[in-house]
């Protein structure tokens, strides 16, 4: 496997996603459920940011803030960088490396058609 979209056709799980109004929580315990760490967010079907198991921490549990008040808009990412589905499984994890991300969307003709992370490539070098 040496792209970015075998790596995504080969996941069990697909694109979830999440709206910005949605209470932290109940955003938490959708990845918990589909056990995932990261949600595209999505506001009339256009993505606007991305939130994680990291945001949380760090932004919600770190601050002392409600997490059934707070929404997933407080805390999300807005700037989502992305990659292609062609890209090379090294092209993902130097772009990931750069930034600092841990998830990153694969966007094709300008629509996501899913998601890589640190965990699936571990998984795949690990198989």
């Amino acid at each position: 496997m040496e792209t970015v979209r075998e790596l995504i056709e080969s996941k069990p799980v697909g694109l979830i996603t999440v709206k910005p109004d949605v209470t932290v929580k109940d955003a938490m315990v959708l990845m918990e459920d589909k056990h995932i760490h990261s949600l595209l967010v999505y506001q009339a079907e256009r993505l606007v940011g991305i939130i994680s198991a990291s945001d949380y921490s760090k932004k919600v549990l770190a601050n002392g803030l409600d997490d059934q008040a707070t929404k997933v808009e407080d805390i999300m990412s807005r700037h989502v960088s992305t990659i292609s589905p062609e890209a090379t499984i090294m092209e993902s994890m130097r772009v990931m490396a750069a930034h600092g991300f841990h998830h990153l969307p694969v966007e094709e003709d300008g629509k996501i058609v899913g998601m890589v992370s640190w965990s699936d490539i571990m998984h795949l070098m690990l198989n």
